[in-house]
Parts: C-alpha cells; structure tokens; sequence
C-alpha cells in the first residue's frame, strides 16, 4: 500500500529506522525533543519498571526513542488513524521493540475505560491547529495537526494517569495558557521548559510536565536555543537529538 509513497530516515546516529509517508505528517524536533526529554526524566528517577502511554502516537517516533533508551519499560502506542497504524506496526517490528511496545488503535477523546488510572507516565504530541487556520491539501496532515477539542484531549490523557503520575506534552507556546488551564483541573507541579530558535527570537515550542495531584510551585527551567548566532545548530541540541536523552534534569 505504501512502497512508493514512504521513505525510510535514520535517527539516534543511525540507531532507529523511521518509516514514514513522502507527503504528509513527518515527524520533526518536537518528537525527538520531547522524548529525549521523557528519558532523562526517567533516568534522573531511576525508577525500575513503569507503564508508559504515547497518545497520538502517529508513526511511533516518541515510543521508539523511549524504547531504545530504557530498559525496563513497557510502552502503549495509541492511535486511531490506520494508516499511521499500520506504519507504526512496521517501525516497531523494523526496530525489534514489539516486546517493549504494544500499539493500540484507540481515540483519546473516548478512550477504553479499562484504561482509566492505568498508566504511570503519559506523553503526547498533541495536534493544535483549529479550524479556523489553513488547511493543508494532504488529509493525513491535516489529520495529525487539526483537533476539533484540545481541552478533551488534555482530559482524555490526564484521564488514564494515575493519581501522582507524570504527564509530558510538548506545544506551541501560544497554546500555553489554554493548556495550564485544561491542567489545572486535576494536575499541577508545572514544569516548563522552552525551545527557542536562537537568542534573538521567542519561544515558539516548549515542553510541559505536570504531575496528577500535583501541588508544588511552577518551575521555569532553563529551555534550550536550538541555533547559534551563525544559524549553526547548537552543540546541546545536536547532542539531544543524536543522543535521545537529555542530561540536565
């Protein structure tokens, strides 16, 4: 169905193969950060075995960084697009992770119930464009960027946390107050962390922790500037990225 439509792209030097469509949703910074970001949480925590859920899970890059770094883990890609499913089944067979793995087709906004309080970690990459804003002629883009309730998808995520548990988001820094707002109904504990293109420029994505039941006081964290003054990617950039993990927590 997608021999000639897809492109097979390296990452982590080499170590995790990509299968993803030529036109379309393409995964970028915002999947590697955030998982690079997840993993050094986990390692600073050294917490021995945990369940992890990835909501929205797309083509698996999240689960897959994740996966690689960790050995104790056991992750549950959700995803309701079948197309983005039958390419995540491939990534994670390609990488040898179906035992760290286990790929669900499920809607976050009407999730399982059984699913409820399950998981000890979520993370997600949620889509945030409104209707309002452009439309790309692609379906499949269009479907991993547009939601129709952001608000329900924060719910629908923090729903399957259990109570202390930790949820990591990464999204536009405009979208931060909405998403502090859909939080605070039922975590806190903020931790924010922005990703700016250079020094001169403001922040246009940034990661986002929070704890269920969570109470302590929001932290603004030192952030990461993804260029230099000559346009170069910087050394702590290119070294999360490369690496999956990052090292400051």
């Amino acid at each position: 169905m997608f021999s000639k439509n897809i492109t097979v792209d390296k990452i982590l030097r080499g170590k995790i193969s990509i299968i993803q469509l030529k036109k379309g949703f393409r995964y970028g910074f915002e999947a590697v950060f955030l998982a690079a970001f997840v993993n050094g949480y986990l390692k600073k925590i050294k917490k021995k075995k945990f369940l992890l859920a990835d909501v929205g899970s797309g083509v698996g890059t999240i689960s897959l960084i994740i996966a690689y770094q960790n050995n104790d883990i056991s992750i549950t890609a959700i995803e309701n697009n079948k197309s983005y499913l039958e390419l995540a089944s491939e990534n994670f067979k390609k990488n040898n992770f179906q035992k760290k793995i286990n790929l669900i087709e499920g809607d976050i906004l009407n999730i399982d119930s059984q699913l409820n309080n399950f998981f000890d970690f979520v993370v997600t990459n949620p889509p945030f464009y409104v209707d309002k804003q452009k439309q790309s002629q692609n379906e499949l883009d269009n479907y991993a960027k547009r939601i129709i309730n952001y608000e329900s998808w924060i719910e629908g995520s923090l729903k399957i946390l259990k109570d202390k548990g930790v949820i990591f988001l990464i999204i536009p820094t405009g979208l931060l107050e909405k998403t502090l707002i859909s939080l605070r109904k039922k975590a806190g504990s903020f931790r924010i962390f922005p990703i700016w293109p250079n020094q001169k420029k403001s922040s246009k994505r940034l990661i986002l922790m929070a704890k269920k039941g969570g109470s302590s006081p929001t932290e603004l964290m030192s952030g990461l500037k993804l260029f230099n003054t000559q346009g170069k990617i910087t050394q702590k950039a290119r070294t999360y990225g490369e690496n999956g993990i990052f090292n400051f927590l």
